[in-house]
This record gives C-alpha cells, structure tokens and sequence, in this order.
C-alpha cells in the first residue's frame, strides 16, 4: 500500500498566481548550458527538463542576466535581452512542463560582480566599490544607468513572459546589483539611494514596482534576499527584513539565502563540506514570523526527510536546493517509495558543479559521471552481449566501475585485496569535518553490494588469477599507496602514517605534528583539532600552496576552520628528522624542533600500477585503467574515469 512518508512537502501550495504540485523547487544554479551569446541549446533543454523530471515543484533559472552589456559575471548562461532568445525560452518552459513543473527564471545584474572579459564597457554598481576576484574598474550608477537598468529588468520580465514563463525571480541576494544597493558595504552614495537603511532599500524597491506593473497580477514573482552578507560591513539581518517587509507588497514569495557570492562569504552561498546542514532554516523562521507572504529557504539541504522537519515545523513553505537534484534525479521517487538511503549523497565538494560554473564549463558532478553526458549514453551502442569483466580493486573507482558495468548489463567479478570495501575513500571519510563523505562511503558500498556483482574481498588480482577467470576484460582499479619518504626516525614510535590514525590503528597524543599539507592532511589536522587535540601542519610548499588541489570554496573554508581551531599552519618547513620528543623542522629561521607527541605523515600517495603493468603487457587490448592508475587525482576523476571506463565495454 503507499503511504506519503512526506504529507507536508507533498502538500500543494499557492504562489500569488501560480499553484505549485509540491513545496521543493530547484535552486538557481548557473550551469554554463547556452551558448558564448546565451543561446538556448538542446543540452540546456536537457538539463531544464531533467530537472523538472525530478518532481520539484518547480525549477528556476540561475543567473539570468538582464544587462547583455555590462551584466556578465558567467560564460554562457540564458540571454533573455534578445527577442530572438524567445524561440529558446519556449523550449524551456515546454520542457519544464509536461510533468506539472512551474518554470521560473532568476533575473539578475551582477554590478560590481561583473568581469572585464565579459562585458562590452565599464562594469557598474553603486559606488565604485571592487570585489577582488571581479573588474577593478567599476563606475558609480548615474541617474541614467539607474532608469536603463530599471529599464531592463522591466524588458526582460516581459519577455520572459511572452515565452510562457509563469513565475520570475528577481535577485536581490549575494551582493548583486540590487543587493549592492542594500548593503552598506557597496552602497556608499549620498544622494536619495545611499546613506540611511531607507534610502539603500529605494533602488531596489523601485525595480521591484516597476517589474510587478510589467507583468501584471498573473505571474508569480520570487525575490531572493540575502538574510546577512556575513562580511565586515555588509548586510546586517535587521535592515534585510526591514526590505523584505517592503517588498512583500510587489511579490509573492520571500526566498532566503546568506552571504556574499563574490568574496569570501560565497562559503555560506556555496555552501561547502564544512558548513552545517540545513544552513539557513533558523534566518528563514525569523523571517516567516514577519512576514504574510510564504518563505522559501535554500542552504545545504541533503533528504526529503530534512525538508519534511522544516515545513513541518513552520520554519519555511518552501525548501529549495540543486546539487541534491544534480546528484541523484531520482531522490524523489526514491524517497517515497521508502527508501531514500538509496538516492546517491552529494559530497558538497564543489568538482564539477560550483568549480565548473565558475571556470566557465558546463556543470557536472563528482559522485554522479552520467550528469551532462546524457545525450552520449543514449547514443552509446548497445552491448552486444554479456561480458565478463574483470574489476581489479574495491575503491572508490572500481566500484563505480561495477556499478556502470552491472547497469549495462555485463557480469561482473570485483576483487579487492584487503578484506573491506572503499579503498582510500575509508581514510577520507575518518576526519570529524568529512560527514557528507562518510554518507557517501556508506551509499557506494551499499550500492556494489546490492548491485548484483560478484565481489571477492581478500583476493589480490594477479595474471594468474586472471589466467584462471578468463574475463572479456578486465578494468584495473588498483589505486595508491601512501609515501612513506625515508626521513630519519620515520620508524619511531610516535610517528604514525595517516592511514593508521584515520582508521583507528593509531590513537594520536595530545599534541599533534602533521607532516603535510594537502587536503589529507589538512582535514586530519582538522578533524583532531575538533576532538581537542594540539595540532600543527607542517609542509615545505608555501602557504598558497596548502591544499591547493581543492576547489577556491572549499578550500578557503577548510582554511578558515583550521584557523578557527587554532591550527597552526607552518609553510615553508621542511621535517629534516623524527625525534622522540616530535620532529626537527628547518623553515625560514632556520632549524629548530617541533614537539609532538604524535607526528603523522600524509605527503601524499602514488599509483599502483604494478598490475596494470603486468597486464596490459600480456592482454594489450582487453585491460582498462580506472581511478588513480589512470592518472586521476581526485575522487571526481576516479568516478568518471571508472565510468567511461565501463562505457567502453561493448
């Protein structure tokens, strides 16, 4: 019999206009689909319609643009400005359509966030205030650049609305344009639209007006207001409910979010791995409490079980996200029916979504390779017939090997060496910070096990054993071993490698040296600190240098963490010996001893490629390489190289 295990979520709700099937939407996300001139193309259709597909109550548009010229702060996202864009947009809001799903669209001006590159003149804001990251030539808005831009939001809302689009939203949050205006960090003008908090809110508010008397009363409009831009100086939460309270009367729905997008405080917009879960449902509370219109909220959401708790409690109507969407298109059906431990996690790693948005490239994703190749797999040919595979190595790549093989319909054989599941991915998931991880290492595991394939722990591949099976191929997934450099009185006992630590086989004193300052060794660092341990890192790369194979998100925030915790970071600093009392560093100011009751080693790791060695000398044709062996460095590389690895067998 089926039951709703989500009566709240489930439940129908009315937007001004526009009746939503349900209380989750898709969260605006900039995915690099259109063309360099925003062209619709069909993998944007794609990925509108998948989106829908997902059962959302509706989907919106991320980053829209009304300002053709000066507006760019992303490659290839929708132009809405041309009349010749509409053709496009049609196809978007058909494709958003068939299953009930409301299409919205996020119109936007980045201001001072625009970059030079992507703009046909001078950028402009409020004042003539830079971002680092963004153009350091931004001029203040005169009194004409406020009525065309004024202008252009009108222009483009209404062309949104001749292409069939029912609900819009206009971006007031994460230090846009309009939000530039609201904050004090950005908005430092003296005439009617600076200064006092009422005066900051006048632009803004005016755009607002004149939007809603463009599209009349029939269309739904969405306003997304940073709560608090979490900067010195910025947005403070008192004066951006005092504009929500106003804006109420020209829209329909208040959408909640935090930060700034463009500087550092993009950590709480782009939530990482280090931020909390459910991120802004307590801003979201306060802002219902005030407010007569439904709230939206938005911020690290992983389960329809979390949404459910947060409309059941009244803190929000609505609860949007994406990269869950992005990482499983099927979290929704397999939520309801009773199994949403099923739906792949999202590791809030920002590879290939959020890094990708920013560099210009089409989204992906880490965990989820068919994302953005959907149009590939469906021209892939069909496997003419069974074959038998033979999967080397039960990590992170080899088991995504199997689970694409198993979905192809090939029979699979998974050895792995040692007597348990995940490889490397177990060391990565150990550290306190890595809970989106550890929900990943249980999903994959889960999901080879369950996924029909014959999986073999204890058992090393050789060419014997291969001999033995006789597979059709064989896809080597054999990963890395950890360096171990010969540093003298590494082999002492209070010098432990990190794999020891992260899997119990080593508990650390109170006091702790890190040899190494990748993303390994920096989460291990931070995960001791949040266990009360004294923890300093040390490596002979420079500071910009610490994990710098992480995302510019994730690692600005593992920074900040580690800093919070009072980790002390030393660069440049090169371990010259082991000691029994900790280890004897040479730095800058020469050589002196680090104490430490525990000194871990995490300089990095090599590939095994010992077996694909062997292999590919004796069967040239019928060996695959997967993960680290075939030259990946991370876990978004060994997922899609597995993947296509998978693909290949015919």
């Amino acid at each position: 019999m089926l039951t709703n295990r989500y009566p709240h979520v489930f439940s129908p709700i009315q937007i001004g206009p526009v009746r939503l099937k349900n209380r989750l939407g898709f969260a605006p996300m900039v995915c690099n689909k259109c063309t360099v001139d925003g062209t619709v193309t069909d993998s944007m259709v794609e990925f509108v319609y998948q989106q829908a597909s997902t059962g959302v109550g509706y989907v919106t548009i991320g980053d829209t643009q009304v300002d053709d010229d000066l507006g760019g702060a992303f490659m290839a996202t929708l132009n809405i400005a041309r009349k010749t864009s509409i053709p496009g947009m049609i196809k978007l809001t058909e494709a958003a359509g068939f299953g009930g799903t409301v299409l919205s669209v996020e119109l936007n001006h980045s201001g001072r966030g625009a970059k030079d590159d992507l703009t046909n003149g001078q950028p402009i804001g409020p004042s003539a205030v830079c971002f680092p990251r963004c153009s350091q030539n931004v001029r203040p808005m005169e009194r004409a650049d406020l009525e065309r831009v004024k202008g252009l939001f009108v222009h483009c809302a209404k062309q949104c609305v001749r292409a069939g689009f029912r609900m819009l939203m206009v971006h007031c949050a994460h230090n846009n344009l309009l939000g530039q205006f609201l904050s004090p960090l950005s908005n430092l003008r003296t005439d009617e639209y600076g200064g006092s908090p009422e005066n900051r809110r006048r632009y803004p508010l005016e755009v607002l007006a004149a939007v809603r008397q463009a599209v009349g009363p029939d269309v739904a409009i969405e306003v997304r207001v940073s709560a608090e831009e979490i900067t010195p100086g910025g947005l403070q939460f008192d004066e951006s409910l005092a504009f929500m309270e106003q804006a109420q009367q020209y829209c329909d729905l208040i959408h909640v979010s935090r930060g700034i997008v463009y500087d550092d405080a993009g950590i709480y917009t782009l939530p990482t791995y280090l931020r909390p879960r459910l991120l802004n449902v307590d801003w979201a509370r306060k802002v219902k409490e005030r407010l007569h219109i439904p709230v939206a909220v938005v911020g690290n959401f992983s389960t329809l079980d979390e949404a459910e708790q947060v409309i059941a409690s009244g803190a929000a109507d609505i609860v949007c996200a994406a990269r869950m969407y992005l990482t499983d298109h099927e979290i929704i059906p397999k939520s309801l029916a009773g199994q949403p431990e099923t739906a792949r996690p999202c590791l809030r790693c920002h590879r290939g979504c959020i890094d990708n948005s920013a560099r210009g490239k089409a989204i992906h994703c880490a965990v989820n390779p068919a994302l953005g190749f959907e149009e590939l797999e469906r021209t892939l040919p069909t496997p003419k017939g069974v074959r038998k595979v033979l999967v080397a190595g039960g990590g992170p790549a080899g088991l995504q090997a199997a689970l694409t093989l198993r979905r192809r319909g090939h029979q699979v054989v998974l050895c792995e060496a040692t007597g348990e599941l995940g490889g490397l991915l177990i060391d990565a998931a150990a550290p306190a910070c890595k809970g989106y991880m550890k929900d990943y290492l249980h999903w994959l595991v889960s999901a080879a096990e369950g996924c029909g394939a014959d999986i073999r722990l204890d058992t090393p591949v050789t060419p014997e054993l291969v001999d033995q099976l006789a597979p059709d191929a064989v896809i080597v997934a054999t990963g890395s071993r950890y360096l171990r450099p010969n540093i003298p009185g590494i082999n002492g006992g209070n010098v432990a490698m990190l794999t020891d630590v992260e899997r119990g086989r080593t508990v650390p004193g109170r006091k702790v040296l890190v040899c190494g300052g990748g993303s390994a060794g920096l989460e291990c660092a931070l995960g001791l600190a949040m266990e009360g341990h004294e923890v300093a890192v040390a490596d002979q790369l420079p500071l910009e240098g610490f994990a710098a194979g992480l995302p510019y998100f994730p690692r600005l925030d593992l920074l900040k963490c580690l800093a919070e915790r009072g980790v002390r970071l030393l660069p440049e600093h090169r371990v010259e010996r082991f000691t029994a009392q900790g280890a004897v560093l040479s730095g800058p100011d020469g050589t002196a001893e680090e104490r430490a009751d525990t000194c871990i080693i995490a300089l990095g790791v090599k590939a095994d490629t010992t077996l694909l060695d062997q292999l590919r000398e004796k069967y040239p044709l019928e060996v695959l390489s997967a993960g680290d062996v075939d030259g990946g460095a991370n876990l978004y590389d060994a997922t899609h190289s597995a993947h296509f690895a998978a693909l290949r067998i015919l």
